[in-house]
């Protein structure tokens, strides 16, 4: 797994063999907001599935971003979010990555 980091954006590549991910956050503080998921294309030529989406993917993102904010007791908030069409669909990988993200997030934010 690999997390990087510009200007408040997020982003985490996770490849185990046959199964990829790729989630971009852009995060910030404070009160909880709505935020937009982007499908991105697909890269490559690998097809898993018929495409993930923005509304599958969605509870996960804020799913993962309640654990993680309770777990780091924060009020990190997501205000955008980026998904490859042709990722692997895996039970549990965006909220794991979600936390993933917030867990480096908190430690680059620390005083």
């Amino acid at each position: 797994m690999h997390i990087s980091e510009r200007d408040g954006t997020f982003t985490v590549q996770h490849v185990t063999g046959p199964t990829h991910n790729m989630l971009r956050l852009t995060v910030g503080r404070g009160k909880s907001q709505e935020f937009v998921v982007t499908v991105l294309p697909p890269i490559g030529e690998c097809r898993h599935h018929n495409g993930l989406t923005a509304q599958e993917v969605a509870p996960a993102i804020l799913a993962g971003l309640a654990d993680a904010n309770a777990a780091l007791k924060t009020d990190f908030i997501v205000t955008a979010a980026e998904i490859v069409e042709n990722d692997s669909r895996r039970q549990g990988i965006y909220e794991y990555l979600t936390r993933k993200i917030i867990e480096r997030a908190a430690e680059t934010q620390r005083p």
